[in-house]
């Protein structure tokens, strides 16, 4: 965990600072641009990430899986795995554009009455689906190489820095709205560039165009791994991007906006996950390799509880101070409608930290087809449960069908962890870690009123986390936690005495 902790630090940084520039986007998007238009941007990505992971085939993970077999058994610039995956996602990708042309006129139908503006602009998802599918193979690489601090600096920092300065050419006036959406869509190719230039000039990559006895030996478990991901993938993809999907179909690209701000504040509270992922997946495939039950055991332990603290941390600081932002920034009133949401996907968010790395387990074990099964479950729950809600409750039907599925969803893992290899996530802790801050919301709530709205942010904020963090550590709830706060003390305290 000690590698976890440090690397994370850096990471959890440059996913931080891409956050503030993303709220920074948001506040923009909300004051310059029409809801449509915003809704546009965000429908085109969330369409994306759905092809993106049809295309890959699954090369991502069978690059993260067998990259310890690979790195074991060839010669350093002998191995052909990424050269597999580059190939097998290109496949990927020209089936995917064959398929979509040909459904072509059905996406018309579906779209052109309430959402034309996305129809006019549907073209647009390949390029962006295209070098998402080549960016994510080379971050599987980079994760590998213990690199994923570069990957969510890309993803996280520059990608909304590429954003920020279109967003301010398209105020200003130098651009217009069509010109704006054209060069966003190509905003994944400069992050995959990026990315390969870095990896060369590290001599990460390694591509043979030669098959190996190791390839030839392993080829068919790695299809079988490649086909049950890719239906995990898609399934799981299509769960998180359904909601703006439908939502853009059935009421159209303005309330997808509004669900966008919902999704982007509860998005936030997982930001954790996105560095244990990045950090402990290598660790958890080594481990499986080395059939170290033992650091499985505490891997998993401790990141359900880190990921716990976390989440409800940062819910909690969201829920206490949403009015009073609003209040504020003086938001279009249309945005008012997403305040339910916002309460059901943060908790929802809760439950799927709070849980730890279930899905990284499953999908490095040798239990892995369960990641598919899972996620079937999944879809056959949230499918039906989004598009009747929606259509009968609006917005709050989304967040009721998101609630439900993903509880249900990680339950299922939990069990299924539990009963196979008598893994579980839970100590008394874990009830600590959500009493704490619950307790404090309630009593800063009811306690701190004041009538300016940035003053009642900045003293509340500063109450909770002073309060959070002297319960935090006085109860000693988590060691790694208590390294992370006690390390950030040392290194400001050594600061202000150089001065």
């Amino acid at each position: 965990m000690s590698t976890i902790r440090k690397k994370g630090i850096i990471t959890t940084f440059y996913i931080y600072i891409g956050f503030l520039l993303g709220a920074l986007n948001t506040f923009f998007y909300f004051k310059y641009f029409q809801p449509t238009q915003y809704g546009l941007t965000i429908v085109l990505l969330e369409i994306a990430m759905l092809f993106s992971s049809m295309a890959i085939l699954g090369s991502n993970t069978v690059v993260a899986k067998f990259f310890p077999y690979y790195r074991s058994h060839l010669k350093e610039g002998k191995s052909e795995l990424l050269t597999i995956a580059f190939f097998f996602s290109l496949v990927g990708f020209l089936i995917l554009l064959g398929g979509t042309l040909l459904f072509q006129p059905l996406i018309i139908k579906k779209y052109s009455g309430k959402s034309p503006l996305l129809v006019n602009y549907f073209y647009l998802i390949y390029p962006i689906t295209f070098f998402l599918v080549y960016f994510q193979v080379l971050e599987s690489q980079a994760w590998n190489m213990r690199r994923a601090g570069l990957s969510n600096f890309l993803k996280e920092v520059l990608y909304r820095i590429l954003c920020f300065i279109l967003i301010i050419l398209f105020i200003t006036g130098l651009i217009s709205f069509h010109t704006y959406v054209e060069i966003f869509s190509w905003n994944y190719a400069v992050l995959f560039a990026v990315m390969l230039l870095y990896l060369m000039y590290k001599g990460d990559l390694q591509f043979s165009f030669r098959i190996s006895s190791l390839t030839k030996r392993l080829w068919k478990k790695m299809l079988a791994y490649a086909l049950f991901i890719l239906g995990g993938n898609v399934i799981s993809i299509l769960s998180k991007t359904i909601d703006a999907i439908v939502i853009s179909s059935v009421i159209g690209l303005n309330y997808a906006a509004v669900f966008s701000l919902a999704q982007y504040m509860s998005s936030v509270i997982e930001v954790p996950q996105r560095t244990a992922t990045s950090m402990a997946t290598p660790i958890i495939s080594q481990a499986w390799k080395d059939r170290d039950m033992d650091k499985l055991a505490s891997v998993y332990r401790k990141t359900s509880l880190t990921l716990l603290i976390a989440s409800t941390f940062i819910f909690t600081m969201i829920w206490l101070n949403y009015d009073d932002a609003f209040r504020f920034l003086d938001m279009p009133e249309i945005y008012y409608l997403g305040k339910p949401l916002v309460l059901m996907l943060g908790l929802t968010k809760i439950i799927e930290l709070g849980t730890g790395m279930n899905s990284a387990i499953i999908i490095t074990s040798r239990k892995w087809k369960f990641e598919l099964y899972s996620n079937m479950i999944l879809l056959v729950c949230m499918l039906p449960l989004t598009y009747v809600l929606i259509k009968s409750h609006g917005l709050i039907g989304a967040g009721i069908a998101n609630m439900v599925s993903i509880t249900l969803f990680n339950t299922i893992r939990f069990g299924f962890l539990w009963k196979v290899y008598k893994l579980q996530p839970f100590t008394y802790k874990t009830l600590i870690a959500v009493l704490i801050p619950t307790g404090v919301f309630f009593l800063l709530y009811y306690t701190v009123r004041l009538p300016n709205p940035l003053l009642n942010i900045v003293v509340r904020s500063i109450l909770f986390v002073g309060l959070y963090t002297f319960l935090l550590l006085r109860l000693k709830v988590s060691e790694d936690v208590e390294q992370v706060l006690t390390n950030v003390y040392l290194r400001i305290r050594n600061v202000l005495a150089r001065r």
